[in-house]
């Protein structure tokens, strides 16, 4: 056995958890029960920053590491978890008699997801994937019309459950080429066909996670038939947990003849391109953000397909900093749609006069997505075309290029029906809870002071890169 506090940060949002179901079984008010989860993801990302610098394995040897690269990843984690608990208050579009039990679900998605990014060996990497799943798969059905929720876990369950039997195939084809599953022991052997085949498959399983193409069929449905504030979280947090996993299962291939790079390079461009056009006719503002992050699932991927060190800090840059950039997008959504409907883009009509903070939140996060300075997404740009540049993908640094300024195009009209469009008669103006502003001011800070400074998260990724690759 290892040093067991290295544990801390997964102990106390577990007590999250639990303490979330303690307060559903005594019939705490869902007052008392938001302001534990708020008090709880809080202490979990005092508890990570604190244990930043750790290094180590808390269990056994070779199955669970805790280092620089899964702190990192960890400190997005909670901190999209943090966010949507902020903004999980009011609960306007979860049913009614579910909404004391939504931060338990969301505690153990935030476990599974931690635990996902330290595990070293497959079998261990599996259980904790599919704990993270299976809270965002019971939020997902419960929006407040049933049908809607009860249509977005349907299609969210059925591929999940069929991206989860493949990974656990490629797993199976991964043991008995390597005879082993612990993944520095596999990462040693000389790669065979049968390695390559079953890491490509454990690599698809996880590209669901991501939403990058052609695993990406089940984010317009879901996100659209999901609560608000469900989706929040699964646009933010589980991205960071796949971009961890994603670049674990390739170190595997390092070294090798970049023939899985290959396959994922043609996943990274049909990606970004897809999800841009896909984007450009929608009107339901849940749906255009579903493309977006197809299309930002193909950008992440330029960093990883690049098999460097450079390639890996930028895709874990990009990863931290687009939590509080989509997140910004999805508050906006969770106040429009507090009764539960699915906003619009006519629904942003005279947001300008209805509320100022909201536009403002909208603005930064649109132009975050697009990539526009001063915004965190412009050097988040940058750094990822830097290293593909660095490893000769000129070619991929011209098609995502092209693919950001088609982009502008549908994150520019977004920001016209806010600012152009006069508001609908007799429209009144949204009230904005004490949380969500508390939310939508710390989502704008992020956006603008690391995209003014990024060094300070820069550093954090390089040395999340270094030490996975020591």
């Amino acid at each position: 056995m290892g040093d067991l506090t290295l544990f801390i940060p997964e102990a106390a949002i577990l007590a999250g958890a639990l303490a979330a179901f303690l307060l559903s079984a005594l019939g705490a008010s869902r007052a008392s029960a938001w302001l534990a989860s708020a008090v709880m993801a809080i202490a979990g990302l005092v508890a990570i920053l604190l244990k930043l610098d750790a290094a180590g394995d808390p269990f056994f040897a070779g199955i669970y590491r805790v280092d620089a690269f899964s702190q990192v990843l960890k400190l997005g984690i909670v901190a999209g978890l943090l966010l949507t608990v902020l903004i999980a208050g009011p609960l306007g579009s979860f049913r009614p008699g579910a909404r004391i039990d939504v931060p338990i679900f969301l505690f153990i998605s935030a476990l599974g997801m931690m635990m996902l990014v330290s595990s070293t060996e497959l079998l261990t990497l599996y259980v904790a994937l599919e704990l993270s799943a299976y809270g965002l798969y019971i939020l997902a059905a419960l929006h407040k019309h049933q049908k809607l929720g009860s249509e977005a876990a349907a299609k969210y369950i059925l591929y999940g459950a069929a991206s989860s039997a493949v990974t656990l195939y490629g797993v199976s084809l991964i043991f008995a080429a390597s005879r082993t599953t612990y993944l520095f022991e596999i990462a040693q052997q000389d790669i065979t066909p049968m390695l390559l085949v079953g890491i490509l498959l454990a690599l698809s399983g996880v590209l669901f996670k991501l939403a990058v193409f052609p695993f990406h069929a089940w984010a317009p449905d879901a996100y659209e038939g999901a609560p608000h504030e469900a989706v929040a979280f699964i646009g933010t947090a589980s991205k960071v947990a796949a971009v961890g996993v994603i670049a674990r299962l390739l170190q595997l291939i390092a070294g090798d003849d970049r023939s899985i790079a290959a396959a994922l390079l043609v996943c990274c461009v049909a990606s970004m391109t897809v999800g841009n056009l896909a984007a450009m006719n929608q009107r339901d503002l849940k749906r255009l953000l579903a493309y977006s992050t197809v299309a930002h699932a193909g950008y992440i991927m330029i960093g990883l397909v690049c098999l460097s060190a450079l390639g890996v800090a930028s895709a874990i840059f990009y990863a931290l900093t687009y939590v509080p950039v989509v997140f910004g997008a999805f508050l906006v959504v969770s106040v429009l749609g507090s009764d539960g409907s699915n906003p619009t883009r006519d629904s942003l009509g005279g947001l300008y006069a209805r509320s100022p903070l909201l536009l403002v939140t909208l603005l930064v996060a649109m132009f975050g997505l697009a990539g526009i300075p001063p915004t965190v997404g412009f050097a988040g740009k940058w750094f990822l075309f830097s290293a593909a540049i660095e490893q000769g993908y000129l070619w991929l640094v011209l098609v995502g290029a092209i693919n950001a300024t088609i982009s502008l195009y549908y994150y520019l009209c977004v920001v016209k029906e806010a600012i152009l469009t006069p508001p609908a008669e007799g429209a009144a103006p949204v009230r904005i809870p004490p949380a969500f502003a508390l939310a939508a001011w710390l989502a704008i800070a992020c956006t603008l002071a690391v995209g003014f400074y990024p060094r300070l998260v820069w550093d954090l990724a390089e040395r999340a890169a270094a030490a996975l690759g020591g």
